[in-house]
């Protein structure tokens, strides 16, 4: 690897770490981080040779000194207006969804769908010519797919058309558009975009319940006493969507909402979460 490769790769991994370790929003800085990419291979010469050492070929699968392309290549762009396009996807609809799932589960299913994606890729592209993957479309395919399993009823207004579409229906319309109109000279990797999707619809059911970030959740929903502090029908209407819910950021988010709103049935403090209890500020345990 060129001296380019390593400062790609060690960016991408510490944005990870760090909006992982943080929870700072992953969205942007995966941004951040493509941006990053495609000024580093501009720098290159020529730029198409690091873009070839970034980008996933299927026979990396095999190879492991090239292992590392199949997190390189999500960041790798094939132009400003591939990369345009790709952060007009993670911005305006995958930082809505990261707000909704947390942080955490939502690396993981980005990075998931990704790594799907570049196995699809490889799977169609196996016996044919050799080919490089670049984009990280597949894991906003990935992304998308998700955002329409948990929540289908979501709607966004895009700059074309003068009502807010559903969720469901953007990824139906983009997997048509996929299908249809993209031929197979095109240059575009459909196989990364499908492969992503599917990854996205089939995992983020699972993704949302693993522990990450659950600690405070399980705390606090476990807390015996929440539905005695629901004295008003606002805070019963929190409860009742606290109970329902099961995303655990989500859930967190409400908690905490909650307990903002909620005063001490016996002296009427303000409420401190603690672990395991819920006190007031005065030292009331509730």
């Amino acid at each position: 690897m060129n001296v380019g490769v390593w400062v790609v790769l060690a960016a991408i991994i510490i944005s990870i770490a760090i909006s992982a370790w943080k929870q700072y929003n992953f969205s942007i800085i995966a941004s951040i981080a493509c941006v990053f990419t495609v000024i580093v291979s501009y720098l290159a010469a020529p730029p198409s040779g690091i873009n070839y050492e970034l980008g996933f070929s299927p026979h990396d699968l095999v190879d492991p000194s090239r292992a590392y392309t199949i997190l390189t290549s999500m960041y790798a762009h094939d132009g400003m207006v591939h990369l345009f396009m790709n952060l007009l996807g993670l911005i305006l609809i995958g930082v809505v969804f990261e707000q909704k799932i947390g942080t955490r589960p939502y690396i993981l299913l980005y990075i998931l769908s990704g790594v799907f994606g570049s196995l699809a890729f490889a799977a169609f592209r196996w016996t044919g010519p050799e080919v490089i993957a670049v984009g990280a479309s597949g894991a906003i395919f990935g992304i998308l797919g998700g955002f329409a399993r948990l929540f289908p009823r979501e709607r966004f207004m895009f700059f074309l058309f003068p009502v807010a579409l559903p969720i469901w229906g953007i990824v139906a319309g983009y997997l048509v558009l996929q299908l249809l109109l993209v031929s197979p000279s095109s240059g575009v990797a459909v196989e990364a975009h499908i492969g992503g999707l599917i990854a996205g619809i089939l995992l983020a059911p699972l993704v949302v319940k693993l522990p990450a970030s659950q600690g405070k959740v399980k705390v606090l929903a476990a807390a015996p006493n929440l539905r005695k502090l629901a004295t008003t029908s606002e805070l019963q209407t929190m409860l009742k969507r606290i109970e329902d819910e099961t995303v655990p950021d989500v859930k967190l988010a409400w908690i905490d909402h909650f307990i903002s709103k909620a005063r001490c049935p016996q002296c009427g403090a303000p409420l401190i979460p603690g672990k395991g209890t819920i006190r007031c500020e005065k030292g009331h345990l509730i």
